[in-house]
């Protein structure tokens, strides 16, 4: 590793709302910068239409490349983004979502102060577009978090920062719509609480998120998708304690 943070942008077509996602990704990353964080860029679209290539390309800045992938699936192209990671942590933005200026400081002030089993989420998602609701993540070390919950409800979004050694040691399940299985980030939130790794809150952060009714977490519900199957998901597995640490 020979950077602070690789900060990878996922986009397929979104066509000219990938504008504003673009410039949330870089602002964020030139305050970090700023800050004194050497941070890695990198661009990634998975069968894009043209116009969503032209926008990644015109924004390019200095990142190497914009790489181009073909497998219909967010999650592969999250982990082939993280094999090519150079940092020591890892952040995720989609290109219809936007992050708070700040994100990527404090994300990283908390961290580089925490215990490398942390995985970092803004403490607000604000949801925005077709609605306008705020989702308060929970810290897994707070009263409020109930391991029954997240057996039913997923607790915390994909788009978080955390050691790339994490997202290397478990990787985001196949998505596989068709069959009947979506929601990959709900099912890496079980995997990693299972393997004891510990999501935290980081205060006074945001993230934005554009929900429109072409959305893959809206596509995916109205489809009745399931998670995959995972041992911390079942009711009758005496694995784990209410906390989600193990026994």
């Amino acid at each position: 590793m020979n950077c602070d943070l690789t900060c990878i942008i996922t986009g397929h077509r979104e066509g000219h709302i990938a504008v504003a996602s673009l410039r949330s990704f870089w602002a964020a990353i030139e305050a970090a910068r700023a800050a004194g964080f050497k941070v890695e860029p990198l661009l990634c679209l998975d069968r894009p239409d043209t116009r969503t290539e032209q926008l990644f390309h015109s924004y390019k800045q200095d990142a190497v490349a914009v790489d181009v992938y073909d497998v219909a699936d967010q999650g592969k192209v999250r982990n082939g983004a993280v094999a090519k990671a150079n940092g020591k942590y890892c952040a995720f933005l989609d290109a219809d979502d936007l992050w708070s200026e700040n994100w990527l400081v404090e994300a990283l002030t908390f961290l580089k102060n925490s215990p490398k089993t942390h995985i970092a989420h803004p403490e607000y998602n604000y949801f925005f577009e077709s609605q306008a609701t705020i989702f308060t993540h929970v810290d897994q070390e707070s009263p409020d978090f109930r391991l029954e919950v997240l057996r039913v409800a997923n607790y915390w979004d994909a788009l978080c920062v955390c050691p790339t050694k994490i997202y290397r040691e478990i990787p985001f399940c196949d998505r596989d719509m068709t069959g009947g299985y979506a929601f990959e980030d709900w099912h890496w939130n079980c995997e990693t609480v299972a393997a004891g790794y510990i999501h935290k809150v980081v205060p006074k952060t945001v993230l934005f998120k554009r929900r429109q009714e072409s959305s893959q977490t809206v596509k995916a519900a109205a489809n009745k998708s399931l998670t995959r199957r995972h041992p911390l998901l079942d009711y009758g597995h005496s694995m784990y304690s209410s906390t989600g640490s193990r026994q």
